[in-house]
């Protein structure tokens, strides 16, 4: 039933009643401008208005639930109240004057909880930036050269000059002379740090950062424990092993193990026994790509 029919059954159970509105308002705590428009059906009462009205009336709810508006079912009803319910109990929280102690210990927690949950949002959504500023490096700031298996990030607003030798690589740009030497990196002739193969070097602002490798590793599966070290954006075609030999193609480029004997594109590269790495170096412009073999297992911290 429709809102109006609500208003005239609100009238028709007052009148029954002998109730003026003033005095019906009186009853339930309403103006009586309000139960005019109630009942011309102008307005479309709150349940809880409709409640207080029937039970002013002394009207059975639960026999009146045809005549709510939009007609609301007993589920929704049980919802209201429900809610209503939850209401009156947070409404009640705050009221210290009973049970102080265990209401301010209830408010404490919800507080506390409420803080954790917006430093661990906080927090997560700063790491997301920092390794979103990480990835995009490159991309727009810098100019990216491979040397040797190692990885430099330089302004492109520099001039700038290469030289690789055979056991040094230079890199003039700018006013800066960037420089390795046996894996060891040198800002204009000061000592920075070391690097190893893979490892990114990035000159920013006059200062130099060395940021290790994003590489994955695995050992030989055919039991001989060799580890390979693949950086993480290159992507592995094939692999297969059996007892004595592993092959595997990273990027186009062929890699075989032969009795400990390690192999790139058919080209001997060294040997490798257990516990040692063998670390793939992608081509550049200059360089084509090549395996490095290290005894002992390779650290990618």
């Amino acid at each position: 039933m429709k809102q109006p029919d609500l208003g005239k059954k609100i009238a028709e159970l007052r009148k029954a009643k002998s109730l003026t509105q003033e005095e019906l308002v009186e009853k339930c705590n309403l103006n009586v401008r309000t139960l005019q428009r109630i009942e011309a059906g102008v307005v479309t009462p709150r349940s809880y208005t409709i409640k207080a009205i029937f039970a002013a009336l002394e009207y059975n709810m639960n026999d009146s639930l045809e005549i709510m508006p939009n007609k609301v079912s007993k589920t929704g009803l049980a919802s209201l109240k429900w809610l209503e319910q939850f209401y009156r109990y947070v409404f009640d929280l705050f009221n210290l004057k009973t049970n102080k102690m265990k209401k301010l210990s209830i408010l404490s927690s919800c507080f506390l909880i409420i803080c954790i949950c917006l430093f661990g949002l906080s927090s997560e959504s700063i790491a997301q930036k920092k390794n979103e500023s990480k990835s995009d490096i490159g991309k727009s700031k810098f100019i990216k050269s491979n040397g040797r298996g190692i990885i430099y990030l330089f302004p492109k607003n520099l001039s700038w000059y290469v030289s690789n030798r055979k056991d040094t690589a230079d890199y003039k740009m700018g006013n800066f002379l960037v420089q390795e030497y046996k894996y060891n990196i040198f800002l204009n002739k000061e000592f920075v740090g070391i690097v190893h193969l893979g490892d990114t070097v990035i000159l920013d602002q006059g200062k130099i950062e060395i940021r290790r490798p994003y590489c994955w590793e695995f050992k030989s599966p055919n039991g001989k424990g060799i580890v390979y070290v693949i950086p993480k954006n290159l992507k592995m075609e094939s692999y297969s092993a059996n007892k004595d030999t592993d092959n595997m193609i990273v990027e186009n480029s062929h890699i075989v193990e032969f009795n400990n004997k390690i192999f790139l594109d058919r080209k001997y590269c060294g040997i490798a026994n257990t516990g040692d790495s063998v670390i793939f170096i992608k081509r550049s412009l200059l360089s084509k790509s090549s395996l490095s073999i290290r005894k002992g297992f390779y650290e990618l911290k």
